[in-house]
Order: C-alpha cells, then structure tokens, then sequence
C-alpha cells in the first residue's frame, strides 16, 4: 500500500521570504489599501472615496474581480492583508478561476557548475524600457531542502517545478506558495533501475497535472501518474529505445521526445498512445550539420529550435496539430547580437548556447535567453532589443567555484565566464496552483 502523499500547509512553511520586490519596505496592508484606493477614486458609481474604498473591501464578488487582474506575486504579498483576503486568495475556487490566466515569466532557475544543488535567479526584463524588470528581484529560492537528499529540478511547467533526489524520490513543487507534494513509487518500482519523469500541467484546461515515467523493465515501460487519483497507472504500451526519454516536453496535451533519426514521439496522455512520426528535421537537408536542436513548449504546441553551424541566426519551427510537417514560426537574426557582442565568434564559429526560448503574448514580447562568454542576455527579436542580465566577467571564479563546459563548440568558454549547464534552465512562472 502506497504512503499518503506528503502536502505542505502555509502553517508549517512559511512563504519564501526572497519573493518581494525592490519596495519591500513598504508594509503590505498599506500598499494593498492605496492600490485599492486608487481604484475606488476612479469610480464613478460611489459618492467618496472612502464608502467606495469600504465597498470593494467588504464585497468578496469586486475584490475577486480585483484581484483577477493583479499579478500572482503580489497575490501572495496581499495575503498578509487580512484573514478575509488570506481566505479569497487561497481558496480552491479562486485558484481555479486565476489559474488560467498564466503569467508570463519572471524569471529564470539555473543549475550552476559551482554546486550541482544550488540554483542561481535571474530576473527576466518584461516590459519596454531598460527598467521595466521583473517584480521579483531575489531567488525565490537557491537551494531544495523541504527534504532529505540532494534535490535537483528536473523540468518547469506552467508555474510547477517536477524535483527529483538522489534517493529516487520526486515531487511537484510550487515555488511561488512553497508548496509540495512528495509522489508515491511507481508500480514496478526497483532502486537500481532509472527513472525519467516528465510533468504535464496546463491549468488552461484543469487543475490538475499528471507526470509520466519511464523506466527500463525488460522493455521501455511507462506509467502514468494523476493528481486527480493520487495513484500510478502501469500503460500497455512500450517505448522505442532510441527516444531520448530525459528530454520529454509537454504540448498538445501529449509528452513528446526526440528521437534518432529524424523521428517525433508522443504520448497522447488522453489516449494513452504511443506515436512514432519518421518527419524531417527541418534545416538539415538545406543548411547541412546541426550543432544543436531541442524542444521547447508554447502556449499554442510544440517548437523545435535549430542551430545551424553554417547561418548566422536561428529557426524556430511549429509542429502542424496533425502532426505532419514543421513550419517555421521565427527567424531569430543574430547579427544584432553579434555587433554588441563580437566576441562571441571565434575560429570556431559563433559560441553561445540557448538557454530558454519564451513566445509571448504578443510578438514582440518573445525572446531568447542566451549565454555568451562571460555574458547572459535577453534579446527580444522581433523588436531587436538586446538586455544583459547577467555580467560573468566581473565575477571572481573563487566565489562561485566555476568550471567549464569541455564540449567542442564551447571549447573557449574559460572557468571565469562559463557559468552554467547547458539545457538546465527552468522558467520561474508565479502561479498558485494548488499541488
């Protein structure tokens, strides 16, 4: 018989004091009063402001309105208000109704060289101006320790974070409620056999998530794991041994992998069918070698990201919802980038590493998230804006313990400006879904 899930209550783990802003001086009542002040002095329909001000603070149906419209950050600042809004903010019918409405990201986790368990912060710019940074300034966390072992992030989805120790135990964890659910073992459960976890969470379409495994017993097996039942489901299906079943992405309502040779594979988790689909990778034919490709998740599906070593940009691609051909989305020109930064192209070619690809709501809000030597930016192509957001350079590597990357296009990143590990970037979404 499986152990109940382990759950976190706010009285016994107390919010992430690094979840604040520059502000954080001010006291939370009086902020969150003047905000709805202000709101209350733009309304017509009261004869002052201080009757509007009582209205809206009494009237759970306009404070719910209110807050819908409010980022999820201060949200959570906002709860410290009163107990009337510590009950509105945390309760299941209001996550249910805010949840779909997803913020974009604040920021981004890194796995650094330094320390394989610690994480480094990067706040993310979001708006149109050099100052417009996110509203969360300081690392929500830097170190996993709601548990024994050493615990690692391995993927973020929409606002939860799938972890993983080195004992085999995994959790969902909310980083913006610090909030966790440790998952029982999976049926064929054995300590010597690896595991491959990928999370599925869209709280577009629900509130609840499912995480897939796949594990080596006799064959690929799969298991499937519902936070609606709380239990593990063993799949008829088995997987190729080719997939790359460490690199599963969610999109489309499925799990998808790559896998050698130019093939797709996905789990539909509705069905609970496997599909192979033999497609071209887009670029290969025309743009010959590939140094890199990987793929990334959107709102609207599946993106691959191609690296030629013979062009000077990148190419996104789209899968077709049938699955029959990827057609390019963005041609990420990186001449821009090239001019500010020339450096990094070397006798070797361009060196960089694309950490993190975002689509935003609008065009003009996607940007790639790139690491150069000694250098992190944020460059929004579609407007040709570059935001550095990190500066290796001006660190020393006895602070930070740096060591390089020794793969052949990163062959001249040094100890003092390679900072982290390619493919260990994990997007900070506020959310306060429920785990």
């Amino acid at each position: 018989m499986e152990p109940p899930l382990n759950k976190l209550s706010p009285e016994n783990h107390p919010l992430p004091e690094a979840v604040t802003t520059a502000s954080e001086n001010i006291n939370n009542n009086e902020r969150t009063l003047a905000f709805i002040k202000q709101i209350a002095n733009n309304s017509t329909s009261c004869r002052s402001s201080s009757s509007s001000t009582d209205l809206i603070a009494s009237s759970e149906d306009l404070l719910t309105e209110i807050f819908l419209q409010v980022p999820v950050i201060s949200l959570i600042r906002f709860t410290s208000a009163s107990k009337q809004w510590y009950s509105l903010i945390k309760s299941p019918n209001f996550s249910l109704i805010r949840n779909p409405n997803l913020d974009p990201p604040s920021g981004l986790f890194f796995e650094g060289w330094d320390a394989r368990s610690k994480y480094h912060y990067v706040p993310l710019q979001t708006g149109n101006s050099d100052h417009s940074v996110s509203s969360v300034i300081k690392p929500p966390f830097t170190t996993l320790g709601f548990d024994t072992g050493i615990i690692k992030i391995l993927q973020s989805c929409n606002g939860l974070l799938l972890c993983g120790n080195d004992l085999q135990t995994y959790y969902v964890y909310n980083p913006t409620t610090s909030r966790f659910v440790t998952l029982p073992k999976h049926n064929n459960y054995n300590s010597d056999t690896s595991c491959y976890m990928t999370l599925a969470f869209d709280p577009t379409k629900s509130c609840h998530y499912k995480v897939v495994c796949n594990y080596m017993y006799k064959a690929m097996m799969i298991e499937i794991y519902s936070s609606e039942t709380g239990k593990w489901k063993v799949l008829n299906e088995c997987m190729d041994d080719l997939v790359d079943v460490d690199r599963g992405v969610y999109g489309h309502n499925a799990i998808h992998w790559m896998s050698f040779p130019n093939r797709l594979v996905y789990l539909k988790l509705d069905e609970e069918v496997v599909n192979y689909i033999d497609i071209d990778t887009p670029d290969t034919s025309v743009y010959g070698t590939i140094l890199d490709e990987f793929l990334a998740e959107s709102c609207d599906g599946m993106l691959l990201v191609v690296r030629c070593c013979r062009m000077r940009r990148l190419n996104v691609y789209e899968i077709k919802r049938d699955y029959s051909e990827w057609r390019i989305k963005y041609h990420v020109d990186l001449e821009e980038v090239i001019r500010v930064y020339p450096n990094m192209v070397t006798r070797l070619g361009l060196h960089f590493i694309v950490q993190a690809l975002v689509v935003g709501e609008r065009e003009e809000d996607s940007f790639v998230v790139l690491e150069l030597p000694g250098k992190l930016i944020q460059y929004k192509f579609m407007v040709n804006t570059i935001f550095q957001l990190c500066d290796f350079s001006k660190k020393s590597h006895h602070q930070g313990g740096f060591f390089p990357k020794t793969i052949f296009q990163l062959s001249d990143f040094t100890p003092e400006n390679r900072r982290f590990i390619n493919g260990s970037c994990f997007p900070f979404i506020p959310s306060l879904a429920a785990v």
